[in-house]
């Protein structure tokens, strides 16, 4: 089932999906899909789903000339200031900053 609902989230992460969607399309329910992802992955499919879309973001932002709030979308977070938001509590600073940094960064070597 974690395989599977893994596999479910890097295919469809950039999308509006929800845990209902995850649980459905593994074939079990949200309950179950939590007490196996917890007890193998060692963290909630939601929490999952989040570390996954930023870890993309993060891979956006080093890597392509997307806008901030381009790349928001594009890893499945639709209101760029919630992005932001997610983004700074997951890396500890928003993603201008991290931006900024990767380009200080590249202008060093």
């Amino acid at each position: 089932y974690v395989i599977n609902a893994i596999k479910y989230i890097q295919f469809n992460y950039s999308h509006d999906i929800s845990i209902d969607d995850i649980a459905k399309a593994v074939g079990v329910s949200r309950s179950h899909l939590y007490r196996v992802f917890m007890s193998n992955v060692g963290q909630s499919p939601i929490d999952y789903l989040t570390s996954y879309r930023i870890s993309e973001a993060c891979f956006l932002l080093k890597n392509s000339q997307l806008s901030i709030a381009e790349i928001a979308v594009s890893v499945g977070f639709f209101d760029q200031f919630y992005f932001s938001r997610v983004f700074k509590k997951s890396k500890g600073v928003p993603p201008s900053k991290y931006l900024t940094s990767i380009n200080q960064e590249k202008a060093a070597r």
